[in-house]
């Protein structure tokens, strides 16, 4: 199974964030609930990466059944996502929508998608990251201390909320993962 990042052009990840969403809603409550859509996320001053799978071939029975191969049109899986959204009057780059399949967890998919996301920032120009979340996920939260985000107050439009936190890493330039 080979893993390729790249940036989502089209609606390759509107499944995972369907599942993320509905993951959301099950911890909080819809006012603590801060999700973008996916379009959101294509457009404006944001950049949006996915992880994909290549597509591997799976044997099938051929008309003379005989045993082939069906790459699923080649169309390669994403199985994780993340995002970041440019603030460059203040300037930093706020992180969204991190998440991935559940089949995928464990094997340090979140972690590459967080140094993509970190590089793109850097080449951005910005060295600041932020980004709130919610206190129910002590994987997530885990995650990110682990990569060096420490507690801020709220930022942006964000209001004091007694679900959610908010977490900054400053400088990117010299991230190691």
């Amino acid at each position: 199974m080979t893993v390729t990042l790249s940036t989502i052009k089209g609606r390759e990840a509107d499944h995972l964030l369907v599942l993320s969403d509905e993951y959301m809603a099950s911890l909080y409550p819809a006012e603590s609930n801060h999700l973008v859509s996916s379009e959101s996320l294509r457009a404006g001053d944001a950049a949006f990466i996915g992880a994909f799978l290549s597509a591997q071939p799976t044997p099938r029975l051929g008309h003379s059944g005989a045993i082939g191969r069906d790459d699923a049109d080649g169309v390669p899986e994403c199985v994780g996502c993340v995002a970041a959204r440019f603030y460059r009057d203040e300037p930093y780059a706020e992180i969204k929508r991190l998440y991935v399949a559940e089949a995928h967890r464990g094997g340090g998919l979140a972690r590459l998608l967080m140094a993509a996301i970190e590089r793109e920032i850097v080449a951005q120009g910005i060295d600041c990251a932020r980004l709130e979340m919610g206190v129910y996920q002590p994987e997530a939260d885990a995650l990110y201390r682990s990569l060096g985000y420490r507690d801020i107050p709220p930022f942006g439009d964000y209001l004091i909320d007694p679900l959610s936190q908010f977490l900054e890493k400053r400088p990117l330039a010299s991230s190691e993962h």
